[in-house]
């Protein structure tokens, strides 16, 4: 039996070739008729069988759309996707994009689509259908729902460079190269046997842990690479090129909002690491994110990143008065907002190292009192511990009296902590807890400054003043020695007490 290929039918009145092609039997009741017909605007022979070539090849991969089982996109491909609705727009009205007053009512439409579903439903439902059609996609509601979104932001972005052109400016979109080239995702079978990217961090996280390194960073890299995956779609290493880990890069920052100084050293730098050592280990023949940078702008500094003086003493006398304000607030969160932030005031210590502090890590030495600052407790930045006498202010508040009435454990969470990782999460609850407290309650709303790290940049200055020498500041703070002699040794409690003594009493009502 010879199969007849479909081909151009002429209208007889108007001399007008079509494309008409039959459903196929198991798709008519799921398309809703049993024949597609479409004019192929043309009268010339030739012309008719190559668009009609076109047109037969969308057609095909719409059966294969309405075939297909449902899958998630990655978001490489969904935003690869958007971009081609971009081109399109941009290149429809290249030449004359119309006047600036139809490009601001369109704005105006499309940041209300932005804010409500059945908008954003009714603007770029049919698209996103038309397009996933057209590319023989099925996917699943959630991907179609982001695909939606990032459809409206490319309608935005086309907007904004239309109304630009209907005023004169023809100037390239300086954020045109943030959508990916579009490319169907691969067949199982195209895919390489090489590691891939969970394979890597594990062997990293291996390292990682035996060499005693915190856990929270293996979490903190796991998320990071997890981002990576979902953009890129795949995880296979020997498909991932140094270009798309660029583009990754600038997806984090123009799309995701990420500062350039977090996705350089925060993301990059934990892919880069990853790859680095996987290189060293010979597990790949060469590292996609070593060329790769993220160039990050000068600072612009309008303050000091420590508290004022007064700043300092408005959380502090809030701190003293935290059991008197009505609060929802835990038991355990109001302890850590009444202490945390004077021993951060006279340690100069993250405020995380002291939400994780135990009873038992107050210890006195020669009559001294002091805090044993340990990874054994949950995360210490440097991995190393170190011991921090507990200034004279703070034994005439009280502190030491509240840690020796504590229960033994923790003394700024509750609840049971069995392993190192929970209690890590505990103590991170209970800073952030803080943070939230000294913005809303204490009123230090100046977001140029961190509402915990601001403590630390204070006691270094305060320290200067106070004549403390650079050694014994970093010694009680944390901080790697400046050379590798200042390494060597270590400093008696009795010295570190000496120093710590010469910084002033903060006096609060």
């Amino acid at each position: 039996m010879t199969l007849i290929m479909p081909r151009p039918v002429k209208d007889p009145k108007s001399g007008i070739y079509y494309i008409r092609v039959r459903v196929p039997a198991d798709l008519v009741g799921i398309f809703g008729r049993a024949e597609v017909s479409k004019s192929l605007r043309t009268r010339e022979p030739a012309e008719a069988k190559e668009r009609f070539a076109v047109e037969y090849a969308a057609i095909q991969k719409r059966w294969a759309a309405l075939r297909a089982m449902p899958e998630p996109l990655p978001l490489k491909q969904i935003v690869g996707l958007a971009g081609q609705v971009y081109q399109r727009l941009m290149a429809s009205l290249d030449i004359e994009p119309g006047e600036p007053t139809v490009w601001e009512q369109v704005s105006r439409l499309n940041a209300q689509a932005a804010d409500n579903d059945e908008a954003l439903e009714q603007w770029y439902g049919p698209t996103v259908d038309e397009l996933l059609i057209e590319e023989g996609i099925a996917t699943d509601p959630s991907s179609r729902t982001r695909l939606l979104k990032a459809v409206q932001r490319a309608w935005e972005q086309a907007t904004e460079q239309q109304h630009k052109r209907s005023q004169g400016d023809f100037s390239r979109d300086p954020y045109a190269n943030r959508f990916p080239e579009w490319s169907p995702e691969k067949n199982p079978s195209e895919l390489s046997s090489g590691p891939t990217l969970s394979d890597l961090f594990d062997r990293w996280k291996k390292d990682h842990l035996a060499n005693g390194k915190s856990e929270n960073t293996v979490k903190d890299f796991r998320q990071k690479l997890e981002a990576l995956k979902d953009y890129l779609g795949h995880e296979d290493v020997d498909r991932i090129a140094p270009r798309e880990i660029s583009e990754w890069t600038d997806h984090l920052r123009h799309e995701q909002g990420l500062t350039p100084k977090t996705v350089s050293g925060k993301y990059l730098a934990a892919v880069k690491t990853v790859f680095r050592l996987a290189r060293s280990k010979f597990l790949i023949e060469s590292d996609p994110a070593q060329s790769v940078s993220v160039k990050i702008p000068p600072k612009v500094k309008s303050r000091s990143s420590g508290f004022t003086e007064a700043e300092a003493k408005r959380v502090l006398s809030a701190a003293n008065k935290v059991f008197e304000q009505p609060s929802n607030m835990a038991h355990h969160n109001k302890l850590a907002c009444r202490w945390v932030p004077w021993i951060c005031a006279y340690t100069g210590a993250r405020a995380g190292e002291i939400t994780q502090l135990r009873k038992e890590d107050l210890t006195v030495v020669d009559g001294i009192p002091q805090f044993t600052i340990t990874p054994e407790a949950g995360s210490v930045k440097a991995g190393m511990y170190r011991n921090v006498p507990v200034h004279p202010h703070l034994q005439k508040i009280g502190l030491l009296d509240f840690i020796s009435d504590a229960k033994s454990g923790y003394l700024f969470h509750s609840g049971p902590s069995s392993t190192p990782a929970e209690a890590a999460k505990r103590s991170g609850n209970a800073r952030d807890k803080i943070a939230v407290w000294v913005r809303d309650s204490a009123g230090i709303t100046d977001e140029r400054i961190q509402p915990n790290h601001a403590w630390r940049h204070r006691f270094k200055t305060v320290g200067r003043n106070s004549d403390i020498a650079p050694e014994y500041l970093g010694a009680i703070q944390g901080h790697a020695g400046r050379t590798a002699g200042e390494d060597y040794g270590e400093y008696p409690v009795e010295t570190l007490y000496r120093e710590i003594c010469k910084l002033p009493r903060i006096q609060v009502p």
